[in-house]
């Protein structure tokens, strides 16, 4: 029975029971008036749905995500053995549980097996960002959050990812669904923490077109030396309309203060790293949304002194795939001055490393896709003697 109904019910049975007192005493228009009053706040309140419990608010995602690779072109010099296949598995658990009004609670376990092809074949972009080679559940992330001004202004704190919200990009960020290779997920020109580790940041919008961000963590992601060996960055982005096209333009600079030995000089084994860059998206038509990047950082200790990627991502919306995508990027990471001389002086044929990938992500239904990835590298590992190395791969990408 309804709560409505049954209320009624009661109602009708206090008039009945008060009934025989009534004949006897008159009732007033105004002490009617009062009890229809309060039987109307009694349904009100009972009315009301109950508060949920604290486990029915928490936010709770699966993805799994598997992916087969296999190489041609390796030769004995790059790698012992040449060519090879390999796979890699990951699996995601995430938990958001808003445990104030306006903070809420962050848990991230990640677990993989396989090393994948970077386990065996060197090369300063990646083949395969995916790849955990641990199978136990790992705690990634757990952090707080909280939010001011209507979300304008909102703080993280705990064990951070500081990739998830710094260097981002629309189209070229996301492993489990864009592109594998490393260098088009993040720039490689930026020396973000070795693994997720204590830190915090601070994003505010003091407007609509503009975000203001700034993270700290420990540059080792060890929990020790914090305070010596910190790492800091800081974003700015603008988020204008071309006409009817949503682009987003950050710009960014950071400091690495972990221990670095640079190139040229053997006993400086103390030196930081720094650098700056950007990542730009914008939409060019309603299926097409280009990307850009580009970083620098300190060529005496980095091996990598400059990178940049550019490409496109094309939705299958046009063709009445609208879960569809077609990705392509191209990229370079050049080598450091000081790297190179001393690469040179011991006898390796240096050059930058020239990376593409080219990837078709296919919506089975609403919990999987299928994407088929092809990968070309010059220059592999920034030695120009190395052959083309071309690699085919199949992910598949389950979430829930």
């Amino acid at each position: 029975m309804k709560k409505k109904k049954w209320l009624g019910a009661v109602a009708l049975l206090f008039l009945l029971a008060s009934e025989p007192a009534m004949a006897d005493q008159a009732v007033s228009r105004e002490e009617i008036e009062t009890l229809k009053e309060k039987l109307k706040v009694l349904e009100e309140t009972v009315g009301k749905d109950a508060e949920p419990h604290w486990y029915d608010k928490i936010d709770l995602s699966l993805d799994a995500t598997g992916v087969v690779q296999g190489t041609v072109g390796v030769k004995d010099r790059l790698r012992s053995g040449g060519d090879l296949a390999s796979g890699t598995l990951n699996v995601d658990l995430e938990a958001t549980a808003p445990i104030v009004p306006r903070g809420s609670l962050f848990v991230h376990f990640k677990a993989g097996a396989g090393k994948g092809l970077d386990g065996d074949i060197p090369s300063l972009n990646g083949f395969n960002n995916l790849a955990v080679d641990n199978d136990n559940a790992r705690l990634w992330e757990v952090w707080y959050e909280h939010r001011w001004l209507d979300e304008k202004l909102r703080f993280r704190v705990g064990k951070v990812d500081l990739t998830t919200d710094f260097d981002t990009n629309r189209v070229a960020n996301d492993d489990m669904e864009q592109f594998l290779s490393k260098g088009f997920v993040n720039n490689s020109g930026v020396e973000f923490p070795d693994q997720n580790g204590p830190g915090a940041m601070l994003w505010l919008a003091p407007h609509p077109l503009i975000d203001l961000g700034v993270g700290v963590a420990d540059a080792g992601g060890n929990w020790e030396n914090i305070d010596r060996q910190p790492f800091v960055i800081a974003e700015i982005d603008f988020k204008p309309r071309l006409g009817e096209r949503q682009g987003n333009y950050r710009f960014y600079g950071w400091f690495n203060g972990k221990d670095h030995r640079e190139h040229k000089d053997a006993a400086k084994t103390q030196e930081p790293n720094a650098g700056f860059g950007f990542s730009f998206d914008q939409e060019l038509t309603e299926a097409v949304t280009a990307f850009a990047r580009y970083a620098r950082q300190t060529d005496r200790v980095a091996t990598v002194s400059d990178a940049w990627s550019t490409g496109l991502e094309v939705s299958g919306k046009w063709y009445g795939r609208e879960n569809d995508a077609l990705g392509a990027a191209y990229g370079m990471a050049l080598l450091g001055k000081d790297f190179e001389a001393v690469s040179l002086a011991s006898g390796i044929d240096t050059g930058h490393e020239q990376h593409a990938e080219v990837y078709y992500r296919w919506r089975i239904h609403e919990h999987l896709d299928l994407s088929p990835h092809v990968q070309w590298v010059k220059s592999i590992n920034g030695d120009r003697d190395n052959a083309d190395v071309w690699a085919f791969g199949l992910r598949a990408h389950l979430d829930f």
